[in-house]
């Protein structure tokens, strides 16, 4: 290609043979893509234990300490009183798959309400959310263990 250009110039070209390859590096991520979006979350935290209304903290506290005891990772918002879409950014940012909200009601009735958190891998590459619109289901405080263990968290 460009012997050609120099030897209309006028200047002498040396002949030198040539060989080329070429990848296509789509191809190379369409395969590689999938197994890198795989990737494990960034912190092992499976169970985020958050406050509905009031803050309880000390019942937070206590919940996170059983779980924690009964060898489940377990992660939650030591203030006072925070704001519930606190509480859900706090758990999403780390890809927590389940959210324990606790409430005066449910404490009174000896329940928990575990909110199962999934994450799609969208068109663009980036994972999301999964919108879902149920609130959660009702779970009984002596049983939150096993419930979780048959949902597939593991104890460490």
């Amino acid at each position: 290609m460009f012997t050609a250009a120099a030897q209309a110039e006028g200047k002498k070209a040396s002949q030198m043979p040539c060989v080329g390859v070429s990848i296509g590096m789509d191809r190379i991520f369409a395969l590689l893509w999938p197994k890198w979006s795989e990737v494990e979350r960034t912190k092992g935290t499976d169970v985020f234990v958050m406050a509905a209304g009031d803050g309880l903290l000390v019942e937070r506290m206590k919940l996170v300490r059983e779980l924690r005891d009964q060898g489940i990772k377990t992660d939650f918002l030591l203030k006072n009183k925070p704001k519930l879409p606190a509480q859900f950014s706090a758990s999403e940012k780390d890809e927590i798959p389940f959210a324990i909200i606790l409430g005066e009601n449910e404490l009174k009735e000896r329940f928990v309400v575990v909110k199962e958190q999934v994450w799609d891998i969208a068109e663009s590459g980036v994972k999301e959310k999964r919108k879902d619109e149920r609130t959660g289901e009702k779970v009984k405080r002596d049983g939150l263990v096993d419930w979780l263990v048959a949902k597939g968290v593991k104890r460490m």
